[in-house]
């Protein structure tokens, strides 16, 4: 019966959750406090760099680690096919994202894409979309918000260190719930396998946090040992690369190359 009434409970909360999540992002990307790059809001860095040294100190003693060893160990076939799957759970909510955005046939060919490397990729294993010339895309409510929004893009509102995840924004946290809340592999494991749910969801978000620290490793690495505050530097080139992804779907001047290099140089998800 427990079980039950959190499933009720969870499946009427997700709608309302949607709503509430844009709304926060909305206020949040309008603040008063239009910043640039340069100077990127953060008034509450307190408890930001308090949560910054706990994932650092995670990071170090398991994930880092984890990762390195997963990089070194595992073949490099091995290593894109899981990134492929990862990449193609995320491909409904970037369609649902494109229809949002007013790009309806973007959408299309995303959920071409879902249905060909679901079936014929073996659930995501291979990018077979590709080859047909189906080029991949990424979105998410974040970025939506962005892109409708009235402000400068590095104006995500207030700045946002979460745990266990990293740096992000008010608008790009609630960008996040958002697409938590619409995520078809979260809803479809949740209601046909509730008693295992929380494993699903833990399996899909250690993959995850494996798989983008592999990705990043080196940036990362060179960025904390160039800079005097880390914390800060991280700061900056998570707002300034979000500013940039914004920037560039609002001019519409994203190209194949420039969206790879994007996803190579990322400091985020």
């Amino acid at each position: 019966m427990g079980v039950g009434l959190v499933k009720t409970t969870v499946a009427g909360i997700r709608p309302l959750l949607v709503a509430a999540t844009l709304a926060t992002a909305l206020l949040g990307g309008c603040a008063t406090r239009d910043t640039g790059a340069a100077e990127v809001w953060d008034p509450i860095e307190t408890p930001n760099r308090f949560i910054f040294s706990i994932n650092r100190t995670v990071d170090m003693i398991a994930i880092r680690p984890f990762a390195a060893f997963y990089r070194d160990f595992m073949p490099e076939k091995g290593q894109q096919g899981v990134h492929n799957v990862l990449e193609n759970l995320n491909e409904p909510v970037t369609a649902l994202n494109e229809v949002i955005q007013g790009k309806p046939g973007r959408a299309s060919k995303t959920l071409v894409r879902f249905v060909v490397n679901s079936t014929i990729g073996l659930a995501g294993l291979f990018d077979v979309a590709t080859y047909m010339g189906l080029e991949k895309t990424k979105e998410g409510f974040g970025n939506t918000v962005g892109y409708y929004a009235a402000v400068e893009p590095e104006n995500g509102g207030f700045f946002l260190m979460l745990p266990l995840i990293g740096p992000s924004n008010a608008r790009d946290a609630a960008g996040l719930m958002a697409d938590y809340a619409v995520d078809p592999f979260g809803i479809l494991t949740f209601t046909l396998d509730h008693d295992h749910w929380a494993a699903w969801a833990g399996a899909r978000y250690g993959a995850e946090a494996i798989d983008y620290r592999v990705r990043t490793m080196t940036a990362l690495d060179d960025l904390e040992k160039n800079s005097v505050d880390y914390y800060a530097a991280l700061r900056s080139a998570y707002t300034q690369q979000r500013a940039e992804v914004i920037r560039q779907k609002r001019q519409k001047t994203d190209t194949k190359a420039e969206l790879e290099r994007r996803d190579n140089l990322a400091l985020v998800r």
